[in-house]
C-alpha cells in the first residue's frame, strides 16, 4: 500500500470505530489495526521518498535533454545558414527558416521545462501532503523529509523556465 492508501484505511477505521456513550466523541478502535498502519507507513515511507528523488532526477534530465536538443537544433539551423550566403534568395530563406527552427525549439524546451517543472510540483504536492497528514507522529525522519520536500518544491517553483 502507497501512503495515500494507508492513511485512507486509518481514516476507515476511525470513522467506523465504535462511539463511547458519554465520553464527548471519544472512540474505541483496534489498537492492533493502528499499529499495522504504523508499520505499513514505515515500510512505504523509503519508497515515497525514493520516488520523490527518481521524479527529481528525471526532472532534471529532461531539462537537459531539451537544452540539448534546441542546442542541436539551433546548431544545425546555424550551419545550414553558413552553408546558404552565397546566394541572396537562399540565404535570405535559410534566416527566415532558422529563425523558424530557433523560435520552435525554444517554445519547445520551455513547454518540457514547464511541463517537467509541473509534474514535479505535483507528485512532491502529494508527497508533502501525505507526509504531513502524519506530521503529528514523533518522529525526527519523518519531520526532516517532509522539510526536504518542502523545501524541494519551493526550489522546483523557483526554477526558471
Amino acid at each position: 500500500m502507497n501512503f495515500e492508501e494507508i492513511i485512507n484505511a486509518m481514516e476507515d477505521l476511525v470513522e467506523n470505530a465504535w462511539s463511547l456513550p458519554l465520553s464527548g466523541g471519544k472512540s474505541v478502535v483496534d489498537a492492533s489495526q493502528i499499529l499495522e498502519f504504523i508499520e505499513d507507513l514505515r515500510i512505504a515511507f523509503p519508497d515515497e521518498i525514493k520516488r520523490s528523488r527518481q521524479i527529481i532526477s528525471q526532472r532534471d534530465d529532461i531539462v537537459t535533454r531539451a537544452k540539448n536538443e534546441a542546442e542541436a537544433i539551433i546548431g544545425a539551423a546555424n550551419t545550414q545558414a553558413q552553408k546558404m550566403v552565397s546566394q541572396q534568395e537562399i540565404y535570405l530563406l535559410a534566416q527566415q527558416k532558422a529563425k523558424e527552427i530557433m523560435t520552435t525549439a525554444q517554445n519547445s524546451a520551455k513547454e518540457m521545462r514547464a511541463s517537467a517543472v509541473q509534474y514535479c510540483e505535483s507528485v512532491l504536492e502529494q508527497t508533502e501532503a501525505a507526509l504531513g497528514s502524519i506530521r503529528n507522529a514523533n518522529n525526527e525522519t519523518l519531520q526532516k523529509s517532509a522539510a526536504a520536500v518542502k523545501e524541494t518544491r519551493s526550489k522546483i517553483r523557483h526554477t526558471q523556465v
